[in-house]
């Protein structure tokens, strides 16, 4: 199935924890049709992410006009919002964290949306958008016209530039002991700065196996990840500051690829 093919439904939200105690009956799912014309989505399901569980399939006859968004809720009718329910007696849709995936006739996944125990949303990608991604940045950007020369890396988000902080690095590799204060030496961080200032927001990429070394131009430090790995799914921790219950560790600019902690991919998203 192709992008063109793809009718823009959308998965627009996810109530999943409302006034209903214990079943929770007015939990809902809501789609959006996003195309400028009606949409059939007679069959389609949408699924939760508990072993992709099919939770309810729209019945024949289903168009949603353009713009028009629908909820699919757990056990009410709500006959101004499409009248559609699951019908079930008990809770579908975890607090702790979960998906709603909707599907066409034939399976293939149209939209998803995920959420974590803190309420935060995340969009789940189709094939198509993965491949779409993948062929833009590809048909932009060959990765080898960026090896062992000067880059800036700059955060999509908050346009600030990876700067290395701290002294350069003295004599060998490896000779400062470690990265921690308890090795006698503690790396500089890496910090996200408004500009390239003294050219340390310049980094290199230099291919080591499939990976890759990020080494500041300036400071001669690679980017280092500190802490420990992470633990189940991704965004299970539920945050990256202390306030959140959980401090994400700090990125440092080590003399050494102590434990592979300075080997980096390099992915599209």
């Amino acid at each position: 199935m192709t992008n063109q093919q793809t009718p823009q439904i959308k998965v627009t939200n996810i109530v999943y924890k409302n006034q209903v105690k214990r079943t929770q009956s007015d939990e809902y799912v809501e789609i959006t049709n996003q195309e400028s014309k009606p949409v059939d989505v007679s069959g389609w399901q949408i699924a939760s992410g508990v072993g992709r569980n099919k939770v309810f399939t729209f019945p024949q006859g289903t168009i949603l006009t353009p713009s028009q968004s629908v909820r699919v809720y757990t056990n009410e009718i709500h006959p101004e919002s499409g009248g559609f329910s699951c019908s079930s007696g008990v809770s579908l849709w975890k607090d702790s964290g979960d998906e709603a995936r909707l599907l066409d006739a034939q399976g293939n996944l149209v939209s998803g949306l995920s959420y974590d125990s803190k309420g935060s949303f995340t969009k789940i990608p189709t094939d198509d958008e993965k491949t779409s991604a993948v062929a833009k940045v590809a048909k932009i950007t060959n990765i080898n016209e960026l090896l062992n020369k000067p880059v800036l890396i700059e955060n999509q988000e908050t346009k600030r530039y990876l700067f290395s902080d701290g002294e350069p690095i003295k004599g060998q590799r490896g000779s400062e002991g470690g990265w921690l204060a308890s090795s006698g030496f503690e790396s500089p961080k890496i910090v996200g700065t408004d500009a390239n200032y003294y050219n340390r927001a310049l980094w290199k990429i230099i291919p080591s196996g499939d990976s890759f070394l990020i080494e500041n131009q300036e400071t001669k430090r690679y980017i280092f990840s500190d802490g420990e790995p992470i633990k189940g799914q991704r965004g299970a921790e539920g945050g990256w500051l202390a306030s959140s219950g959980f401090e994400s560790p700090k990125i440092v600019g080590a003399d050494a690829n102590y434990y592979n902690r300075a080997l980096w991919k390099i992915t599209t998203i």
